[in-house]
């Protein structure tokens, strides 16, 4: 009875331990690849004039636009500019170590705590953006930031008939892989206003 006792606990041990590994497998299979992911820009622009405007670091979300005395509502545009980095600086990069980006996820978040989706600040969303960073190179993509449907739900909808504007920070995740399939990822912020601004001319 004693040896089948210690045999039960022992694999109960081994079920545990299995179970935790594969908890952390994700961050040991990041760990793994012998580059860092590093933003160098992060920047945001309206859409309200109906194509992408000026890139700045802080962008002003434009709720609702009239154009031709019709409501209307555009998305606005991000870009990023990434490279990658060995974290043995006394190695030289391959072709291996070049880095894919297929992925990304922005989430909103306010200053003063409130940060309910859908309530206080607009729901978090995941989308797909595919580029390719090369050893030695950066690339600067664009990404959609604000989608269109953002802004007819809770709380931006609310925003378009009131003088109110909601000031928060979007933190925005990419994700991706080098050659050899490690998978890695780079966070970033952004200050975004929401509001009915004026129109464009």
């Amino acid at each position: 009875m004693r040896a089948k006792s210690i045999n039960v606990l022992l694999l109960g041990w081994t079920v545990c331990l299995a179970g935790a590994a594969a908890g952390c497998g994700d961050v040991v299979r990041q760990d793994r690849s012998p580059v860092s992911l590093v933003i160098e820009s992060l920047t945001g622009a309206s859409g309200a004039s109906g194509k992408v405007g000026t890139f700045t670091g802080t962008l002003q979300s434009d709720v609702l636009t009239i154009v031709d005395d019709s409501p209307t509502i555009f998305s606005d545009s991000g870009q990023v500019t990434m490279r990658f980095v060995m974290k043995d600086i006394l190695t030289t990069p391959s072709a291996v170590n070049a880095v894919t980006i297929n992925r990304y996820r922005v989430t909103f978040r306010r200053s003063d705590g409130r940060n309910t989706p859908g309530v206080d600040v607009p729901f978090p969303f995941d989308s797909a953006v595919t580029f390719t960073i090369a050893p030695g190179g950066a690339v600067t993509q664009g990404f959609e930031l604000i989608r269109h449907v953002a802004k007819m739900e809770a709380p931006l909808a609310a925003l378009q008939s009131s003088p109110v504007i909601i000031s928060t920070v979007a933190d925005i995740t990419f994700f991706g892989h080098d050659l050899a399939g490690n998978e890695l990822s780079a966070s970033g912020s952004l200050g975004i206003q929401f509001g009915n601004f004026a129109d464009p001319n």
